[in-house]
């Protein structure tokens, strides 16, 4: 009984012990998300068992070379250098019109009492909102996907306009893949659809959600991304699969360490 005691307080059996998630699911069990609470009571008291999610896991055709960090660059674009920045229409139109509502507030043409005439302050102290919105929503186009050793998870890039660049991570079976007119999801999660043409690029402005999205520190829910048309796509095969949700098997790969092909990295081997 003490031998028994003794056993269950060491630190690494305890800390399993006392662990929800993945320790006790077997090896062979592929389980997309994390459970709940009550799927782990079930799973423990012998109720229910995970099914085999061998459709949710893509196997490419080539081997993966991952570089030293343990990435796979998918995509990378340049949004600032596509989207329209200086007096984007038509977000620029309440912008344009303040030099307007300024006049009409101070010269009052129409010889309006003020409380009337106010408004014209009021107007032309809200039209910048719009486009202030629209630069803030520039944040949320993709600069670089990158697939992480493992293939459950990916590593994105992305700046505001000021050019400071964040980098979040995000589980692939959180993706929600978004119709080319962004109004309705994809039906059974974009299995059927095409968003990458023959040449190997992105045939539309691509748009998927993401169930958790941390931006400069601030965890978002349910957040919308968008991935430019004019962005370069590396391997087509593998986006498309992760934008439909399916992780990746990663077991054939290879870590290429040479330096006169990474010798511009930061993580160069000494």
């Amino acid at each position: 009984m003490l031998r028994r005691a003794a056993n269950f307080l060491k630190p690494a059996l305890f800390a399993r012990r006392m662990s929800t998630v993945s320790p006790y699911f077997d090896e062979h069990y592929q389980y997309p998300g994390n459970p709940t609470n009550e799927e782990f009571t079930e799973f423990m008291l012998g109720e229910r068992k995970p099914l085999v999610q061998d459709t949710t896991v893509f196997k490419p055709k080539e081997q993966i070379e991952f570089n030293r960090t343990g990435e796979l660059l998918l995509y990378e674009a340049e949004p600032y250098r596509v989207k329209e920045i200086l007096f984007p229409y038509p977000y620029c139109l309440g912008t344009v019109s303040i030099p307007w509502m300024l006049y009409m507030y101070f010269a009052n043409p129409f010889e309006l009492v003020w409380q009337w005439n106010s408004w014209f302050l009021y107007i032309g102290g809200a039209a910048w909102y719009p486009m202030v919105e629209y630069y803030f929503g520039l944040r949320f186009y993709i600069s670089k996907i990158s697939l992480m050793r493992g293939g459950k998870a990916l590593r994105l890039e992305h700046s505001n306009i000021s050019g400071v660049r964040y980098v979040t991570w995000i589980f692939v079976d959180e993706i929600h893949l978004i119709t080319a007119d962004k109004k309705l999801f994809e039906p059974e999660n974009g299995l059927q659809a095409e968003p990458i043409g023959e040449d190997g690029q992105l045939k539309y402005e691509v748009q998927f959600q993401v169930d958790n999205f941390v931006d400069a520190g601030r965890n978002m829910e349910d957040q919308v991304l968008t991935l430019v048309k004019e962005g370069t796509v590396h391997h087509p095969e593998i986006l498309e699969a992760v934008l439909k949700g399916f992780e990746i098997d990663t077991s054939n790969f290879r870590i290429n360490t040479l330096h006169t092909e990474r010798w511009f990295e930061p993580n160069t081997n000494i």
